[in-house]
Parts: C-alpha cells; structure tokens; sequence
C-alpha cells in the first residue's frame, strides 16, 4: 500500500496529488489516535515524501491540521516550521512533536515572524528564551515577558527588568508573573507613575495578613471547612479540559457549579486555572470576608453576574445575609482585572517566600 501511495503520488498530476494529499491528511487526523504504528508510519511517510511537490496553500492546511496530532513525525513538523510564517505558526506555537533542540534551532536561525511564533508556546525552557530575548525585537521580548509558561533565566530577568523601565507591555507583564522575586516586584513597582505606585502599594499591605493567614492556617481551614463534593451531573474535570481549550468559560462553569452549593468542584476549578494549591483557594472560598476570592475570580476573568452566584453559595455555606452578599458584589465592580492578576501573582510569591523562611 505504501508503494501505491508513493508512486501514485509521484505519476499523478498536480491536482490529483492535492487530492491525494487531502484524503491521507483527513484520514490521518480523524484515526490518529486509534491507529496502530505501522499505519501511523504509513501516513507519516506518504506526507514526508509529498511535501517537496505541495503548494504554499495546500502547506498551510496541512500545518494547521496536523499541529494538534501528536501522532505527526517529528520530520513532517519540523520541516513546516521551516517554511514561511504563514505555514509554519501553526506548528511553531503548539505541536507538541518538535523537541526543544528543534525550537532552539529554529529560534536561532530564523526570522522575528518565526520567533514571535515560538515565544507563544505553552512551554518555553530557559536556554529557548534566552535566544527569543537575545534575537528577538520588542514584539518577541514582550510575549516572551507576557507567557506564564516561559521559564527565564536569571540572565533573562535582568534583560527584562531593564527593558521594563522603558516598555510598559513589559513592566506590566512581569508584574504577573509569579516566578519574580519580591526584590524585582519592588522594582517593577518603582518604574510605576506615582499615582499607580501608591495605588499598588495599597492594595498589596490591604492583603499582607490575608497572605499570611492563608500560609498559616489554611490547612486548618481546609480540615475543619467540611466541604463536600455534591452530586452533580458536572464532570469538573471534563469542564477543565474544556476551559482550557477554550470551548467553556470559567465564569459560567462557577456559575454552573455554584447553584449546586458545590464549593469543593469550585476550588478544585479555581485552583487549577489560577495556579494556586487548592488548600490555599479552599481557604478563601469559607472566609468570612471575601478578599482574597474577588482577587481569585477576577484576576481569572470572572463576570459580576457569575461572581454573585458564587458569593450567593459561600454565604450559604457560611450562614451569612443577602446584604453581605451585595456588599461584596458591590466591591467586586471597583476591583479592575490587570489589578487583581498583578495581586494574585504577589500573592504567589509571598506564598513562596513564606515557605523557603519556613523550610
């Protein structure tokens, strides 16, 4: 069957052999997961030994196709995040068949489109983002600063801190990043106008005691909480999966969860999107104030409507009145997004720096 395939891709004439390249690709991705490895191998080959005669439209699908199978050979990823940009994005951004020597090859030989592309994966290493920052213009080196995934360097964090004196889009992203020391947060916070210096500084001693009452006892909370997982026909973990593809909101899925009284599948949800150990987010969902969840949700992009549904839940579970429940709705709609992730990033690295004391 191979033969077959590869001669007749080969005799066939341009059309027919875009016709062949479309039937094997639709093939490919819709059995890429039940296929056995020889047939996996079979397809892989037909498409390596293709690419040479295939046009720049024809690339384009088939990058935009098979970035998301990781059932692709590594030699067809590589060789499409070789062409031109507009084919390459795709793989450049999020298959996960190129290894890390073929994005640091990638990023050393190729163009600011390649770059920028690759400064946009989930994951980056240290030594990838080193070259991104070294080679890339300011469009790079503000995705890189602006990606969570992005591991930096010690090398890269200095680059980055300077370059936040003059860029912004910089200073602004590496205030939510959670893998700064409390040093380079003080530094980022005087490279601020003094109006937004005074305004973080505030918010930032409002929740010093939150923080350290959350590292302090939120495993107590958490033992004595009695948060019960509630019989619902919401998978959380399905809803997860979905939030991060982005086919589902996080702000709906609360409001979903919260008029089941399921505090537990909030927590759960909260911390995983948030980054934060769920003991943590556990403690501010039972609280008898609501600080440390309007940070939480509204950092995370949490609507007020699906916020108050949220509130409505913990203040049942706290035995607590409708006029709390408005008074901490009312609170949200002062708290800005861009505040509260920069918020829930300190808290992070308070988190952090009040366990290496503790260690």
């Amino acid at each position: 069957m191979l033969n077959e395939l590869l001669s007749l891709a080969q005799e066939s004439t341009p059309e027919k052999r875009h016709q062949l390249v479309d039937h094997v690709t639709d093939l490919f991705v819709r059995g890429a997961e039940n296929y056995q490895m020889e047939e996996i191998t079979l397809f892989n080959t037909v498409l390596e030994g293709m690419l040479p005669t295939m046009e720049s439209d024809q690339k384009r699908m088939l990058s935009e196709q098979l970035a998301p199978i990781d059932n692709t050979s590594n030699a067809v990823a590589y060789e499409l995040a070789r062409e031109e940009i507009d084919i390459a994005r795709p793989m450049l951004t999020s298959s996960n068949v190129l290894k890390t020597e073929d994005i640091l090859k990638l990023a050393k030989t190729m163009g600011q489109g390649h770059l920028l592309a690759i400064s946009k994966r989930k994951h980056l290493e240290p030594k990838v983002t080193d070259v991104l920052l070294e080679r890339g213009e300011s469009p790079v080196k503000q995705s890189v600063a602006a990606n969570e995934g992005a591991e930096i360097s010690e090398w890269g964090s200095r680059l980055l801190l300077k370059l936040a004196e003059r860029d912004e889009t910089i200073r602004d992203a590496m205030m939510e990043r959670a893998d700064i020391t409390e040093s380079d947060y003080d530094k980022l916070i005087n490279q601020m106008p003094d109006q937004q210096q005074s305004r973080i500084r505030q918010l930032r001693a409002d929740n010093e005691d939150l923080i350290r009452d959350l590292f302090h006892k939120a495993s107590k909370v958490v033992a004595g909480s009695r948060l019960e997982r509630k019989a619902t026909r919401i998978n959380v973990k399905a809803t997860l999966k979905e939030i991060r593809a982005g086919l589902r909101s996080i702000s709906k899925s609360i409001t979903q969860l919260a008029l089941s009284n399921n505090l537990h599948d909030i927590s759960f949800l909260l911390s995983e999107m948030a980054g934060l150990e769920q003991k943590y987010v556990t403690n501010v969902l039972v609280r008898y104030d609501a600080a440390g969840i309007a940070v939480l949700c509204r950092a995370m992009g949490v609507e007020s409507d699906d916020y108050a549904a949220l509130c409505k839940a913990r203040a049942m579970h706290n035995k607590q009145s409708q006029s709390t429940v408005d008074n901490w709705v009312s609170d949200y709609q002062s708290l800005t997004e861009r505040d509260a992730r920069r918020l829930l990033s300190y808290m992070k690295i308070r988190l952090q720096t009040l366990q290496g004391q503790a260690a």
